[in-house]
């Protein structure tokens, strides 16, 4: 059965507004999938040319129909770019019209519960814990999650695509970081139950402050039912605007928090080393203890949070407690290798001043102070706060590590370590412009014994300064 027969995307696009009657289209083929990549192989799909930063998809439309697209869908002032003799039809913005059919085809699933989640950091990691509980409670093959970092407006349809029938949950993330970015793409994937893991300080270059920030991310409440189930911490920044926003939509309001008995569901750090932790959860009164693979303050929390998310939908504490035992990260979150008897710890998938934070503090509890090193690079979208965020940082990991070697990468670390020095008598902190200058100082702390913890935004390429990504 394809994805969309072609009277039935005829009739969506005539409802949506456009006139597929000037494109010189008949009727339309079966579609059996959507596609926004020209570069990729399929198999009688709709292409969407979408507009990027540094490409324009309408200059690849032949390469798409050569790759398999039937249909094209695009702007209507780009008429002129589209080949002749290729089946098109023309809409004002093709991304509102691929939000427009990934919402179409969502309707479609009426039995199927979305969980929407986003948050300044920890939205993975929660999504991620989310996964494994909901897999525990209805089958692995039931729960689709939002793959990779297809968080935006683009990836959120593309997950929405992903759905079938056998579906029973799915576990929908959501990036932003400028203002109006939550609101379409709640309206595309209309929510069953919401969730914000955090407010912090990434995205302040656009969202200005924790306030616009809270006032974003709340966002992802405006498609609620009265009754629907949200999330929010006990304690964050801007948190009344939280309350607010959710308060407006529903009146089924979970919170989660450290050490708080008040709230719905509380945790309580045990410790934990490079091969995992374990936390107490408290489902107001019913205590789970949790054993895990993954470490820090900051994971435990992303834990409540999902764990609160589960708790509102009624899955029971035992089964959140099996589930967030076999959470696994993805990508480069405290990836572990071993190189030339060093042991390597790389978080570079992504920082803001919390994670990098929260990050040390979780390695304060277990590193040897002496025989660590820190490899801290830029992190991005900080607004102009910047080199104060980033001095701030190197002053936490002097104030938790005096004794270890602190190797700053990156424009905004080296200007951060330029004042920093000033202030300073640390003889075991140096400054590197770019990961190739310091990949030599990073290989050569490899040595027997030694902890490399590399730490930055995914920007900075950290991966080059790991031995073990072959880089």
């Amino acid at each position: 059965m394809p994805l969309f027969t072609g009277e039935e995307l005829f009739k969506l696009v005539k409802e949506y507004g456009s006139f597929p009657e000037n494109s010189g289209v008949c009727a339309f083929p079966d579609i059996e999938e959507i596609s926004t990549d020209s570069r990729k192989k399929s198999t009688s799909s709709l292409f969407i040319a979408l507009d990027g930063e540094n490409f324009d998809a309408h200059d690849f439309i032949a390469s798409a129909v050569e790759n398999g697209s039937v249909l094209v869908c695009a702007d209507i002032r780009k008429k002129e770019k589209v080949p002749a003799r290729v089946s098109a039809f023309f809409v004002e913005s093709p991304l509102k019209f691929y939000q427009y059919l990934a919402n179409c085809y969502r309707k479609r699933f009426k039995d199927l519960f979305l969980i929407a989640l986003t948050g300044s950091c920890g939205k993975t990691s929660t999504k991620e814990a989310l996964r494994a509980i909901f897999s525990e409670y209805a089958g692995s093959d039931r729960v689709l999650a939002t793959e990779g970092n297809t968080n935006n407006q683009i990836g959120v349809p593309q997950n929405l695509f992903r759905l079938t029938e056998k579906h029973a949950f799915a576990i929908i993330e959501m990036g932003t970081n400028h203002f109006g970015e939550i609101l379409p793409l709640a309206e595309t994937a209309l929510p069953d139950a919401s969730l914000v893991v955090s407010i912090g300080s990434c995205h302040l270059e656009f969202l200005k402050n924790f306030e616009g920030v809270a006032t974003e991310k709340g966002e992802i409440f405006s498609l609620l039912k009265k009754d629907a189930p949200c999330v929010i911490p006990s304690n964050c920044p801007a948190v009344e605007i939280l309350r607010e926003k959710a308060a407006a939509r529903t009146e089924n309001i979970y919170t989660f928090g450290e050490n708080d008995p008040s709230v719905s569901v509380s945790f309580t750090y045990l410790g934990g080393d490079m091969d995992g932790s374990k936390f107490l959860l408290d489902f107001q009164g019913r205590k789970e203890t949790v054993h895990w693979a993954l470490s820090g303050k900051h994971q435990a929390q992303n834990a409540a949070a999902a764990a609160a998310m589960a708790f509102a939908c009624k899955v029971p504490p035992e089964v959140i407690k099996r589930g967030l035992a076999n959470t696994v990260l993805p990508g480069m979150r405290m990836k572990k290798s071993v190189y030339n008897g060093a042991s390597f710890l790389n978080d570079s998938y992504n920082a803001n001043p919390d994670s990098m934070r929260a990050s040390l503090a979780f390695l304060a509890d277990f590193a040897p102070k002496d025989k660590t090193v820190l490899v801290l690079g830029d992190m991005g979208e900080i607004g102009e706060n910047s080199l104060r965020e980033h001095m701030k940082v190197l002053s936490y990991a002097d104030d938790l590590f005096p004794a270890s070697k602190i190797i700053c990468v990156g424009r905004m670390m080296r200007q951060a370590y330029d004042v920093f020095s000033l202030l300073s008598r640390n003889e075991n902190m140096i400054s590197c412009a770019d990961v190739e200058e310091a990949r030599p100082y990073v290989l050569a702390e490899a040595k027997e014994g030694v902890l490399l913890f590399l730490k930055a935004s995914n920007f900075m390429k950290f991966y080059k300064l790991d031995p073990s990504s072959g880089a």
